[in-house]
């Protein structure tokens, strides 16, 4: 790391003898003006006063190099502060013996120009301001991360639309190929490659694996608390605003998430519902009318419950608590004369069979039937059209898939049906594999690098879930998964979710990544746990 010392001397070595040949060539001519003499080079007293000298300009070189690839700390938009990639507080490496430097991850491994926060800011806003509709994964109220990990379970190679296909399409296609390039995007912004048999893998689910400056922390201590009465307010529940037909499309431009409009109040009221099918006493009536009768009859049931997406990963918010009122089935039932002989089992009716597609049913066997309810308000207030307005049908300790909005009413079924797989109660990759979301456990509310303060109490906070079983432990570790601390939860409900606060002190500055994990009564342990990186530093400022 010769810094032009060598080529100094060779340069004034080369200037005297050019101008000594100048003066024998010019002979008696006249003198030409003196140059003005170079500047005296340094004089050591000896070769080991030279080796210092020169030791202080690498030195001063390689401060200058840490400053210059010193992690970038972002504000985002909310004025939230995050350094996403660690600081390198006392990190040896065999090529750099020294105390505070910064510059492995990004001037090698180039961390901060690598993922998808690197050019999006947050994915969020990324899918929620695309000019071909997405799924509405967001949650403002909940306010998730979304990380390439809950990307992955709806882009798989099963439905067709899987994720490197479609990324490495999206980025390079002609659309916005040049976009991208302009960026400075290439293989290395989105892979990591390695040669110990891993192959290509995405950066962001690796990268804590290989930068420098993560703080491990051996048996994680702080207060733990949960609850099972946690509820989000009913008009933030969240939606996905699935589109399986053009009316399913209709309700969805009606919801809160386009026009936010009101179901009309005689659209309520005049609602059918019907019970058919293998019943002994088919009827059809007006919502209404039933909503009254079932009210004057004090059958109707009011109490906090769940809802989860079968497509809810670990880290997103495709989950809420919410007071509902609801008419139970088993009611309905019994207005209809009970079940015939010979049934297995019953189908939810929606208003979508009765438009222009059959895209699936959904129902559950009669071990379920004191888990259904025909919903008709949330907090009280009927339903908006997100909620599933005039009414929805909602199934307690279950994926959503069952709760279909605009319900029609219930069909008796003697079909042969697999109804555990109807209603599927954890996403594990459609019978082939683990359960990739059961239990979950999802901390919320942590971009990604968060900036918090060294020395004093941060608290954690989300949920955990496992559909149809009971969460009864919450696992936290900060040394990537080498130590676990347990917090036992004793027997909770299923029908509600387990919202939890972690409160943790870091001692010193540097970046933390928490795990967070569930082990179920049924002993099932959470598959692939989420990893969420905070920053601590002791000047906020800096």
């Amino acid at each position: 790391m010769e810094r032009g010392r060598g080529a100094k001397g060779k340069l004034t070595l080369a200037a005297i003898t050019v101008a000594a040949a100048s003066m024998i060539a010019a002979g008696c001519a006249q003198s030409a003006p003196q140059e003005q003499a170079a500047p005296d080079e340094p004089v050591y007293e000896n070769s080991l006063a030279e080796a210092e000298a020169y030791l202080e300009e690498v030195n001063a070189r390689q401060d200058e190099i840490n400053r210059e690839y010193a992690p970038e700390i972002r504000t985002l938009k909310d004025g939230t502060k995050v350094q996403r990639t660690p600081s390198e507080y006392e990190c040896y490496h065999w090529s750099k013996p020294y105390w505070g430097g910064t510059s492995y991850n990004n001037y090698f491994l180039d961390a901060d120009n690598r993922g998808c926060n690197a050019c999006h800011e947050d994915l969020a806003d990324t899918l929620r301001n695309m000019e071909y509709t997405h799924l509405t994964v967001w949650n403002d109220y909940l306010q998730p991360w979304i990380t390439v990990d809950q990307c992955m379970l709806c882009h798989s190679e099963d439905d067709g639309y899987e994720m490197g296909t479609l990324m490495h399409a999206v980025h390079y296609g002609e659309r916005v190929r040049t976009t991208f390039e302009e960026r400075g995007g290439q293989c290395m912004s989105c892979h990591n490659m390695t040669e110990g048999g891993q192959g290509i893998e995405l950066w962001d689910q690796v990268k804590y694996d290989h930068m420098d400056g993560v703080v491990k922390v051996e048996d994680v201590q702080g207060d733990f608390v949960f609850d099972q009465d946690t509820t989000v307010p009913g008009e933030e529940l969240f939606t996905y605003d699935w589109v399986h037909s053009d009316y399913d499309h209709l309700i969805k431009i009606m919801g809160k998430n386009r026009l936010n409009l009101e179901m009309p109040l005689d659209v309520v009221e005049n609602w059918e519902i019907n019970m058919s099918g293998l019943v002994n006493k088919p009827f059809t009536a007006k919502l209404g009318d039933l909503i009254k009768e079932a009210e004057s009859a004090g059958v109707t049931v009011t109490k906090l419950s769940k809802m989860e997406c079968l497509d809810n990963m670990p880290g997103a918010a495709g989950i809420g608590q919410v007071e509902i009122t609801g008419i139970p089935f088993t009611w309905l039932l019994e207005k209809a004369g009970g079940a015939q002989d010979g049934f297995t089992g019953v189908i939810f009716d929606r208003q979508e069979f009765h438009n222009d597609v059959h895209h699936s049913t959904r129902g559950v066997a009669e071990n379920k039937f004191a888990n259904v309810y025909l919903v008709y308000k949330i907090d009280g207030k009927r339903l908006t059209p997100s909620q599933g307005a005039p009414c929805i049908n909602w199934v307690e300790a279950c994926d959503a898939q069952g709760n279909i909005k605009q319900c029609r009413g219930y069909i008796l079924t003697d079909e042969d049906k697999d109804w555990a797989a109807v209603l599927e109660c954890g996403f594990n990759n459609y019978g082939t594999g683990p359960y990739m979301n059961k239990p979950n456990v999802t901390v919320l509310k942590v971009p990604e690098g968060k900036i918090i303060e060294t020395g004093k109490p941060f608290t954690f906070e989300g949920y955990a879930d496992a559909f149809d079983e009971a969460v009864t432990t919450i696992e936290f570790s900060m040394d990537n998964g080498k130590t676990w601390t347990t917090f036992d939860l004793g027997q909770t409900d299923p029908r509600q979710w387990v919202y939890w606060h972690f409160t943790w002190t870091p001692e010193s500055d540097g970046s933390y990544v928490l795990m967070a994990r569930g082990i179920t009564e049924t002993g099932l342990v959470s598959e692939e746990p989420q990893k969420v990186m905070v920053t601590a530093k002791s000047n906020l400022e800096a």
